[in-house]
């Protein structure tokens, strides 16, 4: 391939702008690239010539749900390669089944990145075998199915919020919140994951992307 058309979704201008630069030393074919900092603002970029590969940050400033992410690029027919410092495997995980065809940590040296993102223009799947020993031993660990009402509930709590409070935003009663938490307990509990106290609750709550994991340094490629 003479030239990539290679786009670059993050929120965070450093990484933007620094990947795009960095690739460049380590790739013999010219890159042609489109950065975005959201899904919307990347289809709109692209226009009607597509692109060669869509590198993705999973968690995004918009909110967005990464797996949904992933298949909104898969079904235009772009390949998603996985660029991120996302730590939670279930996260990660979700995005895999719904069609990213490999990861690589912003933590990883560019030589990394670069060999993935060849694997994957050629149409290969590409996970480094210490990601994939990690998520094969995350396999096991079930996370339980819970109602919108109980993530609802789950979310506020875990953050701090008193009962009272979480039951005004939720317009519904303290006796209501405290059903809902009983039933996240009672669930996690089940399979055997501690949820006994706000802290186990806060916890199980990243762990399975409800929410988001305390904030840490992206890393500047400039």
């Amino acid at each position: 391939m003479d030239t990539l058309r290679l786009a670059v979704v993050d929120d965070h201008p450093a990484i933007l702008h620094g990947v795009v630069e960095a690739l460049a030393g380590y790739l013999t074919c010219t890159i042609d690239a489109i950065v975005a900092r959201d899904l919307a603002q990347l289809i709109v970029a692209a226009g009607t010539d597509g692109v060669d590969l869509v590198l993705l940050d999973i968690q995004l400033g918009d909110g967005s749900d990464p797996a949904d992410n992933v298949e909104t690029l898969r079904r235009r027919g772009w390949p998603v390669l996985l660029f991120t410092q996302e730590v939670r495997l279930r996260i990660i995980a979700s995005c895999l089944a719904a069609g990213a065809l490999g990861i690589v940590g912003k933590h990883e040296e560019l030589s990394e990145l670069a060999r993935a993102v060849r694997h994957v223009v050629d149409g290969e799947p590409y996970l480094s075998d210490i990601w994939a020993a990690a998520l094969d031993n995350d396999a096991g660990w079930q996370s339980p199915h819970l109602s919108a009402r109980e993530q609802e509930a789950l979310r506020l709590y875990a953050t701090g919020l008193p009962l009272k409070s979480v039951a005004r935003r939720m317009i519904v009663t303290p006796d209501t919140v405290k059903e809902y938490l009983l039933r996240v307990r009672r669930k996690y509990t089940e399979l055997g994951r501690q949820a006994g106290t706000k802290t186990d609750l806060y916890m199980r709550a990243v762990e399975d992307g409800f929410l988001p994991p305390p904030d840490e340094p992206h890393i500047d490629l400039r």
